[in-house]
């Protein structure tokens, strides 16, 4: 009896269904097409190759060097345009012609501390030409007059030293700094990352009567102004435009 009930009741229980394999009811998921890779752009926008044809040549009007490249304004016909490529030694004057390169906008230059609107970066600067003797020298390079009075007499500035003192104390001066105060005669701004300065004060004679200063203030032709910097000696900038001495990375104040 107690078997039969065993039976029935092991009879009676329904086992549950075998898990069933419900993946062939799932899509197959599908690799998506497979695109160019394009890295995420932060700062400047994306390189563009210039139009085709569009070859770009023209005569430098400012050039520096920075990070390992050489930087290169052109002048087209009237149009200016900033080039880049490999550390060159350039010469305002020169002409360079039929090179292609890749244009960048917004392009921050963190050396140079400026952002350039619109750049071209180029493997090289082929064709160039000898620089026109008037041209060459961005310490000279200026359509401006010497103002009236260039030679009148300026106080020397406390603790500072005349025109024609650093002209004659040079050799032991090389590497030390100075104050000079003098006239503004001549000037070129923006020229290799500089500004280009020629004082004079009244002394010394020709030839040793005006002195080149290089530095990143602002001053105006005829402006009287105090300079503060480092003497360099014998400084060749190519093309035939040396200097006997000089007044590197000065400030300038206004007197």
């Amino acid at each position: 009896m107690r078997i039969l009930l065993v039976l029935a009741l092991i009879g009676g229980c329904k086992r549950d269904p075998a898990p069933q394999d419900r993946t062939g009811d799932l899509p197959v998921p599908t690799r998506p097409a497979a695109t160019a890779f394009a890295p995420t752009q932060t700062g400047p926008t994306a390189p563009t190759a210039p139009a085709p044809g569009d070859d770009l040549s023209g005569t430098i009007v400012a050039t520096m060097n920075a990070g390992g490249y050489t930087y290169a304004q052109l002048d087209r016909g009237g149009t200016k345009l900033w080039v880049a490529g490999p550390e060159t030694k350039l010469v305002v004057g020169t002409t360079l012609g039929k090179m292609v390169g890749q244009l960048m906008t917004d392009f921050r230059s963190n050396t140079l501390k400026r952002t350039f609107d619109q750049i071209y970066f180029v493997a090289a600067f082929p064709g160039a030409t000898s620089a026109a003797p008037t041209a060459a020298a961005p310490a000279v390079a200026t359509a401006q007059p010497a103002p009236a009075g260039a030679d009148e007499k300026v106080s020397a500035a406390p603790n500072g030293k005349t025109v024609a003192a650093v002209w004659a104390g040079k050799a032991t001066l090389k590497g030390k700094p100075v104050i000079v105060r003098g006239k503004v005669v001549k000037l070129n701004n923006g020229i290799m990352g500089k500004n280009w300065v020629h004082l004079r004060d009244g002394s010394g004679a020709s030839g040793t009567n005006d002195l080149l200063v290089t530095t990143q203030d602002t001053a105006h032709l005829g402006d009287v102004v105090t300079a503060s910097g480092t003497i360099a000696t014998h400084q060749d900038f190519g093309a035939g435009y040396s200097y006997d001495v000089m007044i590197e990375n000065a400030t300038l104040v206004a007197k």
